[in-house]
Formats: structure tokens, C-alpha cells, sequence
């Protein structure tokens, strides 16, 4: 990397010591401007958009681990004007940065200056947010002991965790760190502050834990987290708000010896069983399902108070951001009770996140329609707690080394571009915005491939003038906490969510992904599916009855409510919740699987089956009643029922994972507009419309009003037949599209 002096005075650059392949550039950057940049996500048709001094920005960003003059040049000629850069104010992970804080009150910010003149030789105009590293340097860990995260390796002796080039890692519940920590921030801020740059640097994306991505500590290490003295201190804490009183704890936790002092952290082998196979039992668990709503909650928790230090830091002039709410990602693997991602409800909540980002899903990374495009998080959520959502399009190109189809990599070009359209169709037709991120060194080095890049970022300029606001008919509605109740790592975590997505999305309209939390949004939904509510709260229950009206549709999947308003494991409280009588079958080891009845369900031939090919206990099986069965499961058992009640209808499945033709029959039935009868993927908001194909052909597209259309990628203007829309489709394309006019 370049060697940077700052003469402040004159801010003036010199440079020395590039790499080979980078080009000498002298820069000169002017004295800073009068006042403040700043920078702040603000409604802007429909959508939370990014702005800066006041004025929009179409949210196209670079940046990389391995910065390069070149590449930072090559991104400001395609019309990207925002990059990011990797610094710590303390220890960095991963090697991505120097340590800044060398010593007690030392800090060494010189990477941070140098990084920033690199994105600025290459593009002066450019404005930048630093994603920032926080951890602590060996120095600090070596003066604080009892504030390191500790490991269970299994036999219920808790060790010091080692991780990134065996470096120990502080425990998010350890205030020592957490303050010296918000030192670091004030320090690197304030450097920042006095330097020639400040008016370009908008914000700050804030990092840490396992990958940075606060997942906790461990979590892709598969190690069990954290049994460290600050954190059974405030797993203590934490159990005294939530109960107040002992004697509540003790009948919660059937433990009559337990107290708020000397309450401990479950053991891995504890945390790793359960008492019912797939869920857990709460009579004899409740320390486990505490314990995992505590993990979550700390990460939270600690996300909000380095971000509210940072905004009051800044004036409140600055964008804070962090990587969080991985719910459609961690999914049927420890991580997903272990990593702390269980508590979105409370980030969203929080008023100085600014922005929540995640790379694009690493599932089905396929080029065109064969694959899909989704996001880690519940991002309906996110936009309708007016935060900015940041797509992480870290594909990998076919430059990038490594097995074609690994992390989505394509042969050649030709599937780069296909990729590349593909992933910021879904960006843009969803209002949000999206980084290309070089995880090695330069993978977009090909002239034709940043060309096509520079024509995306015209299609986000021209995306943005339209109106991106909700229009989803359709939700997947993900009850966070109840995964709490879910044995850990438990495969059904990965079928109910994650697997799910791609029939859904291809049932011919846009389906929005909510928390459960904001059920009350959904008043304009046509069908709500709530995947994971096994334990719904007494909002939830209360939410989801105000639902029960206008002909709407509501798909309960596998255990809905089998614990009741008490917290108890009781199947006959399902009907209560779902308002379908379920029972629970004898285990066994027959595969989780209905098979379709007659025609019951329009369009699928009789027998279709659809499911897991394992088996799962417990299973669930509507019981005789006022029902229409339309799939049986292996024992006969009704697996698929359809309930019709005055004002809604009721769907029970007890496996997950039903084929796109019985979501779109199901939508046909709850009234959802179609806009599409293939099994294509389909993303849509107010004026913009995207369809990804895999077989070649023409669709006919049903568009919600009549108007003219505009090509997003060509800029070809279209004259529909009425509200249809033919239009021809290469093999595995993607169209972007969007309605002009009122």
C-alpha cells in the first residue's frame, strides 16, 4: 500500500511505495469546504434513500479488502462516486487493517489516511464511509483476563476462545472493552474530523465478531460462546429484568435452588440437545431457550451502544451502519440459535442504525433463472423502519480464482453480465441500494465488464426517478424468538426459511420477508405465511387475529402454536393460534412429506409429493374436522388442509417446502395479483419490475395498471397491449423494467 504524508496545512499528498500495477498519481486535494457534509437516510419515494447534504444518492458503491488505485479509478470512470474502505480504531480481524491502537492512549491512524488518499487519487469528487474493525489488540487482552470470551469445547470446561491467527477475542458484555473501545471511535473520529478529507467521509459502517458481521464470536469457528465472567454476569442481569422476582425464575426454569446469582450459562452439551427432537421443551429447557434470547439480545444491545456513541460523536451529521439480521441465511446450522442474529426487532428499533447490510445470499447463486437472488435479512422490515438496506454483491466473476460455480462464479464474461444484471435487478426493483465488493484482488479487471457496470449504475439513476414503494401481496412472515424454541442447528431451520425461497419467489408475484413484529403492517396483504411461529407472544397471537378478515389467506407451517399462551408445549393450543385442531403423530422414522390428494390443487398432477427426505419428530397432523384435505402425510395423516372460515382461510402444511404451484394457487385463491404465469423469479415495487428467466422465449407480463414501460438496461421505451406485456427473454436474462406515468 502507499506511504501518505498529510501537510495539513496545504493538503498536499505524497505518494511512495505503490504497488507495481498502480499508476503514480500526485493528488491535491482542496482545504476543507465550509461547514459539514452530512449524511442521513431519508424517505424518497417510497423507499429509505441514501443522501448527502440533502441531495440523493443513487446508492452505488465500491469497495474491497485489497485497495487499489486502478480499481478505485476504474469504478469512478463507470460513475460510481461512494467507496468504502477497511481501518480499526483498535485491532483489526482478519489482517484487513493495521493495528491502530498500539499501546495505552497510542493510536496510529496512518492506514486509515492512506486509504482514504488512495480512493481519492483515483477519484477526488468520491465521498467515503470506513468500515470499521472493532476488537482489541493482545496488549489489552493480556491486562484483561476475565474479559475474554471463553469456549466450551464439550465437556463443560470452558477455555479461552482463539480465533484469526490465535488471537484471543473480548467479550461483547465486558464494559472495560466496550468503553476503551468507544475511546478508540472518539479518537479515530476526531482525527478524521481535524484531517484535510472530513468532508468526505459520510459516515461510518461499524464491524466486529466472527467474519464482522457481529455474528458472536465463534459461531463459524463452531465454537460454543461465552462463558466468560462479564457475560454470566450479564446473563444474570439480563435474567433479573426479564423475571423480576426469583421465584418466577424458578418455576420458568423447574429449578428451585436457582437465583439471579448464581444462574450459569448452559453447557455446550445442554445447549446442543433437546428434549423433543426438533424442539425443545421448555419444562426442562428454559435455561437453553433464555440463554439463546440472551445471546441475541447482547448483540443488539451492544450494536446499539457503539452506534449511539458514534452518532452523538458526529452530531448526529453522519450515517451509521453494521451488518445485521441474517434470519433468511444461518439458517439449519448452530449458527443460526448461536450467532446472536435472533434480535433484528430490537436493531431496527434503534434510532442512531442508520443502515443494516449483509452480502447477497450465498443459496442459489445460479446464473439467471435457475438460480435466484436474495437477501440475508427481512428487508420489508428494514425499509418500513426507515433504514437503508446495503446489498453485498460480492459474486465472484469469472476473473475471481476458484471452481466455476463457486460463491456463484460464472465460466466467462458472458455469465458475468448475466450474474451482474441479475443482482442489481433485484437491488433496484426492491429499493435498496448495493456495494460491489472485491473480496481478492480485482475482479472486475476487464473492460467489457465495467462497461457493463457503468450502464447498471445509469439503470440505478433512471430506477431511482420511479416510485419503489411496497407493493408485495404476499408475506413471509419470520417469528425470530420462536427459532429459540428450535433445537439447535436443527436442519428444519434451513426448510422453513432459506428453503422455502425459491418457489416462493417464483410463484409470479413479489413476496415480501417481515418479522412477525410487524404483522400489523400487513393489512393490505393478501396472504401471510408464517413459517416459524411456534411460539407466538401475546402481541403475535393478537396481530395475527386482526388478520383473520377481508377473504385473506393464512399459511401456518409444520408446529404453529404448539406452545401455547403460557410458553407450555401443548399441541391443542394450536388451534387457538392457527385455527386448525392438530395433533401430535407417534414418532417415527418416515420422511417429512405430504402427497398431493386428486386435483386438489390446481395445476399439480395427483401424487406430487413435496417435503424432506429425513425424517423429523415431532410432526403435527391436522385432525378430523371442518377441513379439506389435500395432501396426506406418509401414514395417512391430513399433512395439507384447508380451512374456510366466514372472513379468511386457514392453510396448515406439516412439511415445508411446497412447489411453486401451490403458493401461486394458494395466492389465486387469496385474490394476489399475478404478474407473471411461469415459474420465473419476479421482484416489484411501485414502477419497477424485474423478471429473471432460465429458458428462453417470450413471457407475457400482467402489469398492475396501464402505461408505458421503459427498459431499465437499454433504455428502450415499450407500448404495452393494454396491461399486457409480451416480451422476449435470452436464456437466463434478466429484464428490468419501469411503468412511466401516474
Amino acid at each position: 500500500e502507499a506511504s501518505v504524508r498529510l501537510q495539513l496545512g496545504e493538503a498536499r499528498v505524497l505518494w511512495q511505495g505503490m504497488e507495481a500495477d498502480d499508476e503514480l498519481v500526485p493528488v491535491h486535494i482542496e482545504p476543507r469546504r465550509t461547514g459539514i457534509t452530512s449524511a442521513a437516510v431519508a424517505p424518497l419515494r417510497g423507499v429509505p434513500a441514501l443522501t448527502i447534504d440533502g441531495k440523493p444518492h443513487n446508492g452505488m458503491v465500491y469497495t474491497a479488502y485489497g485497495p487499489s488505485t486502478q480499481v478505485f479509478a476504474e469504478f469512478a470512470r463507470a460513475g460510481v462516486t461512494l467507496f468504502s474502505i477497511c481501518g480499526t480504531p483498535t485491532e483489526s480481524g482478519y489482517g484487513l487493517s493495521r493495528t491502530s491502537w498500539t499501546a495505552p492512549d497510542v493510536y496510529d491512524f496512518s492506514q486509515l489516511d492512506e486509504r482514504v488518499m488512495m480512493v481519492l487519487g483515483a477519484a477526488p469528487e468520491a465521498r467515503i464511509f470506513p468500515r470499521l474493525y472493532l476488537h482489541a489488540p493482545k496488549w489489552w487482552s493480556d491486562q484483561h483476563p476475565d474479559d475474554l470470551v471463553l469456549a466450551d469445547p464439550g465437556d463443560g470446561n470452558p477455555k479461552l476462545f482463539l480465533h484469526s491467527g490465535g488471537k484471543p477475542a473480548p467479550s461483547w458484555a465486558s464494559q472495560a472493552w466496550r468503553q476503551d473501545t468507544i475511546r478508540g471511535l472518539e479518537r479515530l473520529i476526531e482525527h478524521v474530523r481535524t484531517s484535510p478529507y472530513a468532508d468526505r467521509i459520510i459516515g461510518y459502517h461499524l464491524a466486529s465478531g466472527t467474519t464482522e458481521e457481529w455474528m458472536m464470536w465463534g459461531a463459524n469457528e463452531n465454537e460454543w460462546v461465552d462463558y466468560s465472567p462479564v457475560n454470566a454476569a450479564a446473563f444474570r442481569n439480563w435474567l433479573r429484568r426479564r423475571y423480576g422476582q426469583e421465584e418466577r425464575l424458578r418455576r420458568a426454569w423447574n429449578d428451585p435452588r436457582v437465583t439471579f446469582g448464581n444462574a450459569r450459562v448452559p453447557t455446550r452439551q445442554q445447549r446442543a440437545a433437546s428434549a423433543l427432537g426438533a424442539l425443545r421443551d421448555p419444562d426442562k429447557e428454559q435455561p437453553v431457550i433464555d440463554f439463546t434470547l440472551y445471546n441475541s439480545d447482547l448483540v443488539a444491545e451492544t450494536i446499539a451502544t457503539f452506534a449511539a456513541a458514534v452518532k452523538e460523536m458526529t452530531g448526529r451529521t453522519k450515517l451509521v451502519g453494521v451488518f445485521y439480521g441474517y434470519l433468511l441465511q444461518l439458517c439449519g446450522e448452530q449458527r443460526q440459535q448461536n450467532a446472536g442474529h435472533l434480535a433484528l426487532e430490537r436493531v431496527l428499533a434503534c434510532p442512531d442504525v442508520d443502515f443494516l447490510s449483509s452480502p447477497t445470499s450465498y443459496a442459489f447463486r445460479q446464473l439467471g433463472g435457475k438460480g435466484t437472488s436474495h437477501f440475508m435479512s427481512l428487508t420489508d422490515s428494514v425499509k418500513r423502519h426507515g433504514k437503508l438496506w446495503f446489498d453485498e454483491n460480492d459474486i465472484r466473476t469469472s476473473l475471481s480464482p476458484g471452481d466455476v460455480g463457486g460463491w456463484g462464479k460464472p465460466e466467462n464474461l458472458a455469465g458475468d453480465l448475466l450474474q451482474q444484471d441479475k443482482e442489481l435487478a433485484n437491488v433496484l426493483a426492491n429499493g435498496v441500494a448495493q456495494w460491489w465488493f472485491d473480496v481478492g484482488r480485482n475482479r472486475y479487471d476487464d473492460p467489457a465488464l465495467m462497461a457493463h457496470i457503468a450502464g447498471l449504475v445509469a439503470a440505478a439513476d433512471r430506477a431511482a426517478e420511479g416510485h419503489r414503494g411496497p407493493v408485495d401481496q404476499v408475506a413471509l412472515a419470520v417469528d425470530e424468538s420462536s427459532l429459540c424454541h428450535l433445537r439447535t442447528g436443527h436442519a428444519m431451520g434451513r426448510h422453513l426459511l432459506v428453503g422455502q425461497l425459491p418457489s416462493l419467489h417464483r410463484l409470479g408475484a413479489p413476496v415480501g420477508h417481515y418479522l412477525t413484529a410487524d404483522l400489523p403492517l400487513l393489512r393490505s396483504h393478501r396472504m401471510v405465511i408464517l413459517p416459524t411461529s411456534f411460539a407466538p407472544s401475546k402481541r403475535d397471537r393478537e396481530a395475527v387475529e386482526t388478520l383473520k378478515n377481508d377473504g385473506r389467506v393464512l399459511v401456518f407451517l409444520y408446529a404453529p402454536g404448539v406452545y401455547g399462551a403460557e410458553g407450555r408445549f401443548d399441541p391443542a393450543a394450536a388451534e387457538a393460534f392457527c385455527g386448525i385442531r392438530l395433533a401430535r403423530l407417534a414418532d417415527s422414522d418416515r420422511p417429512l412429506s405430504v402427497t398431493l390428494e386428486g386435483d386438489r390443487v390446481a395445476g399439480i398432477p395427483a401424487g406430487t409429493s413435496y417435503g424432506i427426505s429425513q425424517s423429523v419428530n415431532p410432526v403435527f397432523a391436522a385432525t378430523a374436522g371442518d377441513v379439506e384435505v389435500l395432501g396426506r402425510l406418509p401414514d395417512g395423516s391430513p399433512g395439507l388442509v384447508l380451512r374456510r372460515f366466514p372472513s379468511w382461510t386457514a392453510v396448515f402444511s406439516a412439511a415445508p417446502l411446497l412447489p411453486a404451484r401451490a403458493w401461486r394457487a394458494l395466492a389465486q385463491q387469496a385474490g394476489v395479483h399475478l404478474y407473471i404465469d411461469t415459474p420465473d423469479v419476479v421482484w416489484a415495487s411501485g414502477d419497477v419490475l424485474a423478471v429473471c428467466v432460465d429458458e428462453p422465449g417470450q413471457r407475457v407480463l400482467h402489469l398492475p395498471r396501464r402505461a408505458e414501460v421503459l427498459d431499465l438496461y437499454t433504455g428502450e421505451r415499450i407500448t404495452p397491449d393494454g396491461d399486457r406485456l409480451p416480451l422476449d427473454f435470452a436464456a437466463q436474462s434478466t429484464r428490468l423494467l419501469r411503468l412511466l406515468g401516474e
